[in-house]
Order: structure tokens, then sequence, then C-alpha cells
């Protein structure tokens, strides 16, 4: 090998080492209480977690979504739970009223929301979690099972 290669590939893998672990995961299929939900966007695994639009997981768990684009942040609220994000920040607060109470939490995230292709992708297990849902992961088949609380 010539020095002009060696040099090249070691620029290279210096390059690579630092890079983040953001992929796009075409693959990955994500199931609530056994239904497929579909994106618009894929999923991305950063870090290990995944990321998904923030519409389409929030749509699907039933929860009411408004986007304020001044602030990048954005509210769901279902029953008697809300889930605030905001884009580049590491926590996410969940609130739960009960009794004319409402108590907030603030959860800090492995990786904070972020904007991917025009859509805000946010950690799909951290929001599904929030609104009392299970969430397993099949390395195998790459697939996401959120399964909704049972109701009493």
């Amino acid at each position: 090998m010539n020095k002009k290669l060696i040099s090249a590939l070691s620029a290279a893998a210096v390059m690579t080492a630092g890079a983040s672990s953001v992929f796009a995961a075409d693959d990955i299929t994500v199931k609530l209480d056994g239904k497929d939900i579909n994106f618009d966007v894929a999923p991305i695994i950063e870090n290990d977690r995944t990321l998904v639009p923030l519409r389409a997981i929030f749509e699907a768990l039933g929860a009411q979504v408004e986007w304020d684009d001044t602030t990048k942040t954005v509210v769901s609220a279902k029953g008697d739970r809300s889930c605030v994000l905001q884009i580049g920040n590491a926590n996410m607060f969940v609130s739960t009223t009960a009794d004319a109470k409402t108590e907030t939490v603030a959860k800090t995230l492995d990786v904070p929301a972020k904007i991917v292709e025009d859509r805000t992708l946010i950690p799909l297990r951290a929001v599904s979690e929030a609104y009392s849902c299970t969430v397993d992961w099949d390395g195998n088949t790459r697939t996401v099972t959120i399964t909704s609380p049972k109701s009493e």
C-alpha cells in the first residue's frame, strides 16, 4: 500500500471514531397493542435509543399534540397525564393530575428530542412509558412492542 492511501484510511478511521452513533433504521417495526405504526420519517437509533416522529406516536397512543414553533416545544396530553419536551433539552416533564393536584416530574432522557427531515423525533420508550405503557425490544426482529396499560 502506498503512503497516501494509508494516510487517507487513517484519517477516515479517526473521523469515524468521533462520529455519533446515529443511523436511520428503515427496518425497525413499531407495534402498539399488536398493530403496526407507520411513520413518514423512518425511526432512527441514536446511542442505543429509538427515536420516532412525535405526532405519529402520540396520536397512536391517543394523546393530543400541540407544537410551539417559537420555543421548539411539544406538549401532549391524554386523560390525567401530560408530557412536555423541548428540542435539544435532555429533560422531559411528565405531569399527572389527581384529586385537583398536579404533580410534575422531570425525567432525564438519554437522547433529547431532535429535528430530522423537518420532523420532530422523540425517544419512543420514554414517551410511551410516560403514558404508562410497557415497551419491549426484540433485537432479532428489530421490533419495538408497546403495550397499553390494561384498563381497570
